[in-house]
């Protein structure tokens, strides 16, 4: 059981964030009490979350990318050389400035190549399930050997 510093009720650890920084390994605040401060901080500083990211882009990228999926911009750079600085499905190359989406297997976590935005999603829509993929690219050949309607054909 820990007390919250805000409402100053007895709670169980659960009811608290894990936080290294402090002795107890849990926020003071409980998570009703601190979703309450983050939100009118929030409120208060509307634009603090954008300076943050326009601010130190790189740096923010970076962090995200090592925090979701274990790799910092080295590995993201040696990735991207690996494919030929291309899309590892339809080849091609970034859009401007742009990052590549980081594909990765969600059972397993395993980092698979860098994708664009449109071959991400399609893995995504897919389920990732290399048959249903399949028959999708089944479908399409299929399609095209069959002769244009006109535009006076009942569908």
């Amino acid at each position: 059981m820990k007390t919250c510093s805000k409402c100053k009720t007895e709670k169980p650890a659960t009811a608290f964030y894990p936080d290294k920084r402090k002795r107890t390994g849990l926020t003071s605040r409980c998570k009703p009490c601190g979703a309450k401060y983050a939100a009118e901080w929030r409120a208060r500083n509307p634009h603090k979350g954008k300076e943050r990211y326009w601010g130190n882009r790189d740096a923010e990228r970076e962090r995200h990318l090592v925090k979701k999926y274990g790799i910092n911009f080295s590995v993201y750079a040696a990735l991207l050389t690996q494919q030929g600085g291309a899309c590892a499905i339809c080849k091609r190359a970034p859009i401007s400035d742009r990052f590549f989406d980081v594909d990765h297997c969600h059972a397993t976590n395993v980092v698979r190549g860098l994708l664009c935005t449109s071959c991400n999603r399609m893995l995504g829509h897919a389920g990732d399930n290399p048959e249903r993929l399949k028959a999708g690219a089944a479908y399409l050949q299929s399609s095209r050997k069959s002769p244009p309607r006109s535009s006076k054909q009942p569908v």
